[in-house]
């Protein structure tokens, strides 16, 4: 079986087609995640931090606008993938990107433990797209340039303002006796 690559800076999966999937006249090759793709794994251990920064630490963002970041940056790369290869590929590094906005990204408002909050839900999926969409177009020879989370997120931050967005307190968490116990490490 020929095995393809898709590009991006860091690539150290080597991308095998399943099988092959039609959908309507098109005709595209299925490529599930593999488990030794690190991109999952960093992924996981920041979903991870979510879980334990939303039920321990106080992070005042919901599932919801986590599901919405992460969604918007799938369905992006799904589709530019699709379209520029012909391929169906888990969106690993995409769902890297959406994990890493919805660690640092808070709208102004949005208490701890309202788990199902949408309160700006279009902020999370705005700045989700920039970031992806600038893997895309800010380029240098085969690799983007910036970290696409990053870029996003710093734009947001200046364009948007501290009454409408915030990073994370400390990039972390509120400090308390749960970051003091975490300091203490």
């Amino acid at each position: 079986m020929n095995t393809t690559a898709i590009p991006t800076t860091v690539q150290p999966v080597e991308m095998q087609p399943y099988r092959q999937v039609h959908v309507g006249d098109r005709s595209f090759s299925l490529v599930p995640p593999s488990i030794r793709d690190p991109r999952l794994h960093l992924s996981a251990v920041i979903i991870t931090i979510l879980v334990f920064g939303i039920t321990w630490l106080g992070f005042q963002v919901s599932i919801a606008q986590i599901l919405v970041t992460m969604v918007t940056c799938a369905v992006i790369e799904v589709t530019t993938t699709a379209v520029r290869t012909k391929m169906l590929v888990w969106p690993a590094s995409a769902l890297q990107t959406g994990t890493s906005t919805s660690l640092l990204l808070r709208v102004v408002g949005t208490d701890n433990g309202d788990y199902w909050s949408l309160r700006g839900w279009y902020v999370f999926a705005g700045v989700a797209a920039l970031g992806l969409l600038t893997k895309y177009s800010v380029r240098f020879k085969t690799g983007h340039v910036f970290n696409p989370s990053n870029v996003a997120l710093v734009l947001a931050f200046i364009l948007l303002g501290s009454n409408r967005v915030e990073p994370l307190d400390f990039w972390w968490a509120p400090l308390g006796p749960a970051m003091i116990a975490a300091f203490d490490e």
